[in-house]
C-alpha cells in the first residue's frame, strides 16, 4: 500500500480534485470545516510533475490571513521535495515548480502582476473580497505551456462580494451545485462543489465538538452558512431578513399605483436598475429590474427596455409596460465629461435623454435610506417580484454593516442594486399611519414629491 503525504477525502473534497481536466474555474467549500484550504494546497501539487512550467498563485485577502495556509503548506509540501524561501512567501521545487504565496488588500494592487504568467490560480476565502475585479483581471495571466491550467477558488457564504460570487458560479441558478457553466465570453467552464462539515471526517475526529460550538454563536444567519453552506443566508449583512419572507409571485399591478424607476450607473461597474411600484397603504414592490455592464447609451437602452418591456403594467388602454413617472438617478450623471469647449462637454445624463430618458436627481443620502429600507423590511412593506427582481435582491441582502458606522453600510462588494433602491425608497418613503389612507389615491406620493421643492428632496 502507498502512503501519501496528503490525499483528498472521499466526497466532496475528491470530486474537486478530480475534475481538474474538466473545470477550469471552480469555487469548493460552502460551509466552515470543509477542506478548503487544503484542498487548494492539493490542487497545486497534483500537478508538480510539470515542472517548471507549472508555476502558480495564492491569494488572501489580507497578509495576517496567509499565516494558516503557510502552516498547512508546511505540513505538506517538504515530503514532496518543496523548499519554504520564507522572505519570498514561496515554495520551490527542484525540477523547477513554483508557488507564491499573496494577499491583496487592495484590488488596485492586482496591477503588480501584469504580465506574469501562471499555470494555476488559487484565491482562498474569495467572497472577502470588495469585489471580482481582480479575480476577473488575474485569468488574464493564465497562460503559458503547462496542461491543465486553471482557477481553484474557496467560499464561505457572506462577504463583501457574496451575492456577485454566488452568481458568477450559478449558485443561484443551482444551489446544490455539480452544474458546469460555460462562459460565453471566454469559454471557460465553471462549477461549485458544495461542502459541509459533515465531509471533514478527519476534522469531526479530531474535534467532535466543532458542530456544537457553531451552533452556539447564536445567529441563525451565521449558523446556516457555516453549518449548512447556504448561501441564501448572508451573515454580517445589514439586513438580516429572510430571502422567502421578500419574494412574492408576481401579480398585475393595478393602473391606479404609481410606478417608477431608480437607477445607479457605472461605467467600470455595472449599472443596476430597479422599476418600483407603490399601492395605497405605501409599500412598495420591486417589479423589475436591470442589471449590465457597458456604458451610456448602451445603458439607457437598457432601463427604456425594463420599464416598457414590464408585462405586469397596464395602461387604461391595455398597453403593456406604462411609462414611469419618473426615472431618479445619482447626481455624478450630470457631470460634463469631455474634454474641449464648456458647450461641446457631455454628460451621462444627456446621453439617456437624447434616448428617452429624462432623468431626476436622487436623495442620495445614505444612513436615512437604509434606514428606511430597514422599516419597510422590518414591517413587511417591500417586497420583490420572483424571477424579475434577482438582482436587486441579492445586492441588498449581501451588503456589509460598516464596522466603523453602524447605520451605513461598507464601501464596495455588490452594492449596484441597493443603492439604486436606496435612490428609490428616499423618494417614496412614508411611515404607515394609523388609519388606514383613502382608497383610490395611489399617486399621491409621486404627486406630493413633485409639489415640494427640489432641494427639501434632492441631494
Amino acid at each position: 500500500m502507498t502512503d501519501y503525504v496528503w490525499s483528498p477525502q472521499v466526497g466532496p473534497q475528491l470530486h474537486a480534485i478530480t475534475a481538474r481536466k474538466v473545470i477550469d474555474e471552480l469555487l469548493y467549500g460552502g460551509a466552515r470545516g470543509g477542506g478548503k484550504t487544503s484542498l487548494l494546497l492539493g490542487s497545486f501539487a497534483q500537478d508538480l510533475d510539470q515542472g517548471a512550467a507549472w508555476r502558480g498563485i495564492l491569494f488572501r485577502r489580507s497578509h495576517p490571513e496567509l499565516d494558516e495556509v503557510v502552516k498547512q503548506s508546511l505540513e505538506i509540501y517538504p515530503a514532496t521535495g518543496g523548499e519554504w524561501k520564507v522572505g519570498r512567501r514561496e515554495w520551490h521545487w527542484p525540477n523547477g515548480a513554483q508557488l507564491s504565496f499573496r494577499h491583496l488588500d487592495n484590488e488596485a494592487d492586482v496591477t503588480r502582476y501584469q504580465g506574469h504568467q501562471y499555470s494555476i490560480l488559487l484565491w482562498d476565502e474569495l467572497a472577502n473580497h470588495s469585489s471580482l475585479d481582480a479575480y476577473k483581471a488575474m485569468l488574464g495571466t493564465l497562460r503559458g505551456p503547462a496542461k491543465n491550467k486553471r482557477v481553484v477558488s474557496t467560499a464561505n457564504p457572506g462577504g463583501r462580494c457574496h451575492a456577485e460570487v454566488k452568481a458568477y458560479f450559478g449558485i443561484d441558478r443551482a444551489p446544490g451545485g455539480y452544474v458546469p457553466f460555460r462562459c460565453k465570453k471566454s469559454g471557460m467552464v465553471r462549477c461549485y462543489i458544495p461542502a459541509r462539515v459533515e465531509d471533514n471526517r478527519i476534522l469531526l475526529e479530531k474535534d467532535p465538538g466543532y458542530i456544537d460550538r457553531l451552533h452556539a454563536v447564536g445567529d441563525p444567519a451565521l449558523v446556516a452558512a457555516w453549518l449548512e453552506g447556504d448561501w441564501d443566508a448572508s451573515p454580517g449583512s445589514m439586513f438580516a431578513v429572510s430571502r422567502d419572507s421578500l419574494v412574492v409571485d408576481p401579480f398585475e399591478i393595478p393602473d391606479s399605483w404609481v410606478i417608477f424607476a431608480a437607477l445607479d450607473y457605472g461605467e467600470n461597474n455595472p449599472t443596476a436598475g430597479c422599476l418600483l411600484a407603490v399601492d395605497y397603504d405605501d409599500d412598495v414592490w420591486v417589479i423589475n429590474s436591470y442589471y449590465a455592464s457597458g456604458a451610456g447609451a448602451e445603458h439607457a437602452r437598457g432601463i427604456n427596455r425594463m420599464i416598457e418591456g414590464c408585462p405586469f403594467t397596464r395602461g387604461k388602454h391595455g398597453v403593456v409596460g406604462r411609462a414611469a413617472r419618473q426615472v431618479l438617478a445619482p447626481s455624478d450623471m450630470w457631470t460634463k465629461r469631455a474634454p474641449g469647449e464648456a458647450s461641446q462637454a457631455r454628460s451621462v445624463a444627456d446621453t439617456f435623454t437624447e434616448n428617452g430618458v429624462y432623468l431626476h436627481r436622487a436623495n442620495m443620502d445614505r444612513v436615512n435610506g437604509w434606514r428606511n429600507i430597514g422599516n419597510l423590511l422590518h414591517h413587511g412593506r417591500l417586497k420583490f417580484f420572483r424571477g424579475y427582481s434577482e438582482p436587486i435582491l441579492d445586492s441588498l441582502l449581501s451588503v456589509q454593516r460598516d464596522t466603523r458606522n453602524m447605520e451605513d453600510v461598507a464601501k464596495g462588494g455588490d452594492d449596484h442594486g441597493a443603492d439604486a433602491l436606496r435612490y428609490g425608497i428616499n423618494h417614496v418613503y412614508k411611515p404607515r399611519k394609523g388609519t388606514k389612507p383613502a382608497a383610490a389615491d395611489g399617486g399621491r406620493l409621486i404627486e406630493q414629491i413633485i409639489a415640494e421643492k427640489p432641494s427639501s428632496r434632492y441631494a
